[in-house]
């Protein structure tokens, strides 16, 4: 049955329908074709009629009469009571009349049915054949349907008794029950599953036997109206439903945004390169009046917090194993004589070097107030200041006087959230179709795997906007930090952006089966690389070999210079205009590897 629908590629042999071989990409044939599964395959967070309006679109049903259908498969399958219920929560003999509902919907010439009443009580089967009933002799519906009541079977015009994947018999029902000289359609087929365990052959008992040969269907009927390779509205029917999903799953939605401004916060306070208040101690060990006036320049600054005198070297070195200070300053006993004398003087500088660019920026303070210092002294003990350099360095730093990490971590919190939540989303809402199977919906509808991708990329898109919106207000209000350059231009990146990444979310959808696969394969496939080679933290100049390559193709690395550089650099329209190029060309090739990978079978 999946073979016929194009669900399933055939092994081996062929299949006709229509008189032509299946072909999975013709979807003209499918708009012909209605197919109920065992399971239950319908959207559970629509209602019974928005599940019905989905389908109508998704088959291009005319405007016209798309509502009055609709209306006609609530009359028909008798679900006027429950049409505004979502479908979660509805019987299973009633879902079964709503999946039958949406299979007819379109008017198909053929309707294929895997087991549809297994499960069901005998009430709702009755029922549910009475309606099969009227599809075939009323409205001359040819229905293909496997089941495993005999009952059943014997309503059918034509059957095929079936064991260990082989076709034992087919014929009329009675013609079997008459062949083997049965008084029922059951003693029938026990007998032909005896004859068939009882062969010796192998060969001959995968070949089968018949008692008569097996008619092919054959069908007549015109095609349904013609559509375009793409449709808009079939695109926008999948925005819909994803749409009205996100609304009524409030948990993601507080994810959604909740979590991006709690990530916002934590991230812009937490990811600083800000070397402030390290926490230092002194061992002095000549406790004149040169040796306080030496630290009297670290008690006054602002990059230092001095904590309690270290007592021994035992005591330093304890300090600093236990992470209790970063810095340990020792002064020898003799440090004011050989000042006061003119000679070379000692300190002793110990620093925590567990993280190195903390330990150098922390050396080079140390070294700076060192050097000033020691030119005091002189000045004190000669009368003269130091000899200037001819030439001397006055640094100012372009764009960020300042000279804090904050004006830079913002911007780039910003770039790294927005890849790694729309992606995330955007990858949990495909695979979530794939555990719920609901993704049947886009293998038997005459549904392009673009429109698809279009259609349920398009809310995330909306939600990502949404978000960078709440993160440039966090920015401003919360953080401080302005926007110098063009918001226009900041926005006209961050959405050509946000397409991008929620096409990367596709693309992990595309190979992985669960939603816990799905979110970790794309938080560490978005996070870790824009971390590391965006530019964050690495000027993507100064990165080599294979790293330079991937900060390149990395669209976050292009994104972060439009957002660092808006915030600090004053940039605008034309200025980013090569980063947008950058951008926009990443999204037609990461949508083509989506849709090349995203399957229009079933595995």
């Amino acid at each position: 049955m999946k073979v016929l629908t194009g669900l399933l590629p055939a092994s081996e042999g062929q299949a006709l329908l229509f008189g032509k071989a299946i072909m999975t990409g013709d979807l003209e044939t499918r708009r012909r074709v209605g197919y109920m599964s065992q399971s239950f395959s319908l959207y559970t967070e629509l209602t019974v009629e928005q599940n019905l309006h989905l389908h109508a679109k998704l088959f291009h049903l005319d405007a016209g009469r798309l509502q009055p259908r609709i209306e006609d498969m609530i009359a028909h399958f008798d679900l006027a009571t429950v049409r505004d219920q979502l479908t979660f929560s509805l019987p299973l003999g009633v879902r079964q009349r709503l999946s039958l509902a949406v299979a007819v919907l379109h008017e198909p010439e053929i309707l294929i049915l895997d087991e549809p009443t297994s499960g069901v009580d005998p009430i709702a089967r009755d029922r549910f054949w009475a309606l099969l009933i009227d599809l075939s002799r009323r409205q001359g519906v040819t229905i293909f349907i496997s089941t495993h009541f005999m009952s059943e079977a014997e309503r059918c015009d034509r059957i095929s008794l079936m064991h260990a994947g082989r076709v034992l018999a087919s014929g009329a029902p009675c013609e079997l029950v008459q062949a083997r000289r049965a008084t029922s359609l059951d003693e029938a087929f026990i007998s032909y599953i005896e004859e068939a365990i009882g062969r010796d052959d192998t060969d001959n008992s995968r070949t089968g036997a018949t008692t008569s040969e097996v008619k092919p269907f054959t069908l007549a009927g015109a095609a349904g109206s013609r559509s375009s390779w793409f449709s808009t509205r079939r695109m926008l029917a999948y925005t819909w439903r994803e749409t009205l999903e996100l609304s009524r799953d409030r948990i993601r939605l507080t994810f959604a945004f909740g979590g991006t401004a709690f990530l916002m916060l934590i991230m812009g306070y937490g990811l600083s390169l800000d070397v402030n208040k390290v926490r230092y101690a002194v061992f002095d060990q000549d406790q004149s009046l040169q040796s306080r006036t030496y630290l009297e320049a670290f008690t006054g600054s602002r990059y230092f917090t001095e904590l309690p005198p270290i007592l021994s070297s035992q005591d330093r070195d304890r300090r600093l194993a236990n992470n209790d200070i970063s810095l340990a300053l020792e002064i020898p006993s003799g440090f004011g004589r050989d000042i006061a004398a003119g000679r070379t003087a000692e300190v002793g500088a110990w620093i925590d070097g567990a993280m190195p660019f903390q330990a150098e920026t922390t050396h080079g303070y140390v070294s700076g107030v060192h050097a000033n210092q020691l030119a005091r002294f002189q000045q004190e003990l000669t009368g003269k200041s130091v000899r200037p350099w001819a030439a001397q360095v006055e640094t100012r730093y372009r764009y960020n006087q300042a000279f804090k990490s904050i004006y830079a971590m913002v911007p780039g919190v910003i770039a790294l959230l927005l890849i790694m939540i729309p992606a995330i989303l955007t990858a949990l809402a495909v695979v979530r179709e794939k555990e719920l199977g609901s993704i049947t919906n886009l293998y038997v509808t005459p549904v392009t795997r673009l429109e698809f991708m279009l259609g349920k990329q398009l809310p995330y898109i909306a939600i990502a906007m949404a978000n960078f919106l709440l993160m440039v207000t966090l920015a401003i209000l919360a953080f401080g930090v302005p926007i110098k350059g063009s918001f226009l231009a900041l926005a006209a990146g961050a959405l050509v952006y946000v397409t991008a990444t929620t096409s990367i979310g596709f693309l992990m959808s595309s190979f992985t089966r669960s939603q816990v696969a799905a979110l970790f394969g794309t938080a560490m496939a978005t996070m870790i690389p824009s971390i590391q080679f965006s530019g964050y933290l690495i000027p993507t100049a100064a990165l080599e070999g294979q790293a330079w390559y991937i900060g390149q193709v990395l669209p976050t690395a292009h994104f972060m210079k439009i957002s660092v550089g808006t915030f600090t650099k004053a940039l605008g329209f034309a200025d980013i205009v090569p980063f947008l190029a950058n951008l926009a060309f990443a999204i037609p090739v990461l949508m083509a590897l989506s849709l090349t990978l995203l399957r229009k079978q079933e595995r």
